[in-house]
């Protein structure tokens, strides 16, 4: 009998002292692939600064927002605001700081990843978001100079693929599931598995899940503060998810996506400790 393919992966992904030592050697840095994407020739679309006005009420804190946190998947007809919409994109994948290398300037990022190599790229389907027409988007972290290197002018954009209403199609791709065609916006994140496979081998594919999901995690957590509700979505059609972004699924393939909404009811207004002491005692 042959061996059960997720164990097959957990055993040839596994790390070993004896066999990680033999196989330590010296990075090629020069092979080293582009740690952005970028797609050239679209219309790009400048995103509002996510960062909070002096005059603007402040947001829950951080465990108000655990307390709250839910899988949603009703949600309202009304619309993200293009703010809502920036500060969840640079909650999960934004630049939160710049720092200065000998090989020029690089940053430091809101999600952890692996070895800072990020591999996650997202991409959106955007439904219902105030100033933005509907369509497909991909979400571009850094600027570029003219040698292609990554640079802060020029960051946290939109790259518009297409218009148009996609709800049905992201919504077919994520097994037919209704409230994803619903929701405002929904997050595809792909990996670019060379980006980790060029220092962790094998071991780079148990690394991207944990990316994808140290976003997801803060998309989450960003959209309770921000008074919306999302439900991550993992089962989906790899081929057809991949095709609908033009990816191969080998190169680059979805690995997790997200829907966005406003709730269709609000969110309760309990503290954490009430949420907490408010269950039946065994």
């Amino acid at each position: 009998m042959s061996e059960n393919v997720g164990r097959a992966f957990q055993r040839a992904s596994s790390y070993e002292r004896e066999r990680l030592e033999q196989e330590e050697r010296t990075l090629d840095w020069r092979s080293r692939p582009p740690a952005y994407k970028f797609y050239t020739h679209v219309p790009v679309i400048s995103l509002p600064s996510p960062l909070p006005t002096p005059d603007e009420p402040p947001l829950p804190d951080l465990l108000t927002c655990v307390a709250r946190r839910r899988s949603l998947r009703s949600f309202a007809a009304a619309p993200l605001t293009l703010l809502e919409l920036s500060r969840l994109l640079w909650a999960s994948a934004g630049i939160t700081a710049r720092f200065t290398t000998p090989y020029g300037q690089d940053f430091y990022r809101a999600a952890p990843a692996a070895g800072a190599l990020y591999p996650i790229e997202t991409y959106l389907v955007v439904s219902k978001v105030e100033n933005l027409e509907p369509g497909l988007y991909h979400y571009r972290v850094a600027g570029v100079d003219m040698l292609e290197r990554p640079i802060a002018e020029g960051s946290h954009s939109l790259e518009q693929l297409q218009t148009g209403d996609f709800r049905s199609a992201v919504a077919g791709a994520a097994l037919d599931q209704p409230f994803v065609a619903r929701a405002a916006v929904v997050f595809l994140w792909t990996a670019v598995f060379a980006r980790s496979e060029w220092k962790y081998r094998e071991r780079a594919y148990r690394y991207v899940y944990l990316d994808a999901g140290h976003m997801a995690a803060h998309l989450a957590l960003a959209a309770v503060a921000l008074g919306l509700g999302s439900c991550p979505v993992a089962a989906f059609y790899d081929q057809e998810a991949n095709a609908f972004l033009g990816v191969d699924g080998s190169a680059e393939g979805v690995v997790y996506m997200a829907a966005v909404g406003r709730p269709s009811r609000p969110f309760a207004t309990r503290r954490p400790e009430a949420e907490l002491t408010a269950r039946p005692k065994a």
